[in-house]
């Protein structure tokens, strides 16, 4: 596969993690390795409970990966790994000069689909890549799809030699910050969230992952109108509402099939939230806490009981709390990057 194939394809990472504390350093590593193969990449992850067998003792069975139950998996557990991986991926792909890289992060045991057979996948996969303890796994995969009538996909085995630049030690470093909360996978019937959501990002992925993860039926997205929009930074680089939308959509599709996804514009800060009364909860990141406290004051004026409101946050590899800006999950970094690369390009 030459460089210039590789970075326009879509390679599917399988990644087994042995226990849901483990350490994430070989998966960093696999994540540097693969950015070196693929442009776009999706990671299904496969998480053995906590005192499952270990990787030596089930190599005998390599090719059938141990599933956690997804009940065993908690919303600290989740939101540790997958702000593990897309923050460990965002700053890999700022140093390699490519924050267009994209990446999505699929449970393997609740996305509600087989991903890797074709049909269901909604951008197809050019690639399998693994590290050695999923290769019979990966041969399983290619097995499966000549069963459903699709070709096989090369498969690349990752060396997991470290290269200078990538952290391994994130667990140890945030495992006290992130908030802990009770709340378990489809605890809420219906759940809201909302934002801009231009040039999707880890930031955004990870608000929209955790929203599925916490809903059993229903979730309910707003997407700021272009009309709300005019003052920000680099704004003739940004996606209008349809492409917003419509990329939104396609990625709740991927992390998690079977939930009914509402995305819709919004001309207000509330959207749905003040009107609809089957809500239960309302997913919002740190910055935008005061804006469910205003959410829920609305509410109580329209005689709607107040929604639960549960809170993620973003952590940096190297520091125990994360700054958005430093880090480049940043539509504005996204923006801004596009912009210097027309510059760049006119003045040649």
């Amino acid at each position: 596969m030459t460089m210039d194939t590789a970075t326009s394809s879509h390679g599917l990472l399988l990644l087994k993690i042995s226990h849901v504390d483990a350490p994430l350093g070989d998966a960093f590593h696999a994540i540097q390795r693969a950015l070196a193969l693929v442009h776009r990449l999706t990671i299904v992850l496969s998480v053995a409970p906590t005192g499952s067998v270990s990787p030596s003792e089930s190599s005998t069975n390599a090719s059938t990966p141990t599933i956690v139950n997804s009940q065993s998996l908690s919303f600290h557990n989740v939101q540790r790994i997958l702000s593990a991986l897309y923050v460990s991926f965002t700053k890999q792909t700022v140093a390699l000069k490519r924050p267009l890289a994209e990446l999505d992060i699929v449970f393997q045991d609740s996305c509600g689909y087989e991903i890797g057979l074709g049909p269901q996948d909604i951008i197809p996969f050019n690639v399998l890549l693994g590290m050695p303890d999923v290769s019979k796994s990966l041969e399983e995969l290619n097995k499966r799809r000549t069963e459903h009538g699709q070709s096989t996909l090369p498969v690349f085995t990752l060396d997991l030699t470290p290269e200078v630049g990538v952290h391994t030690h994130l667990v140890e470093a945030i495992d006290s910050t992130l908030p802990h909360t009770a709340v378990r996978e489809g605890e809420y019937r219906d759940v809201a969230l909302g934002g801009t959501f231009d040039h999707l990002h880890a930031g955004h992925k990870i608000l929209l992952s955790m929203t599925a993860w916490i809903a059993s039926h229903r979730v309910v997205c707003g997407v700021t109108d272009d009309s709300m929009l005019k003052t920000k930074k680099f704004k003739e680089y940004m996606e209008p509402l349809n492409k917003r939308i419509d990329a939104v959509e396609r990625f709740l599709r991927t992390f998690k099939r079977g939930l009914v996804y509402e995305v819709v514009p919004i001309h207000d800060i509330y959207g749905p939230t003040i009107t609809d009364d089957k809500l239960q909860a309302l997913m919002v990141s740190k910055e935008t806490l005061k804006g469910g406290d205003a959410v829920n004051e609305e509410r109580g004026k329209r005689n709607l009981p107040p929604l639960d409101i549960e809170v993620i946050d973003v952590i940096s590899p190297t520091e125990t709390r994360v700054d958005e800006v430093s880090l480049k999950i940043s539509s504005t970094f996204i923006r801004q990057y596009l912009s210097e690369q027309d510059n760049l390009v006119e003045a040649r």
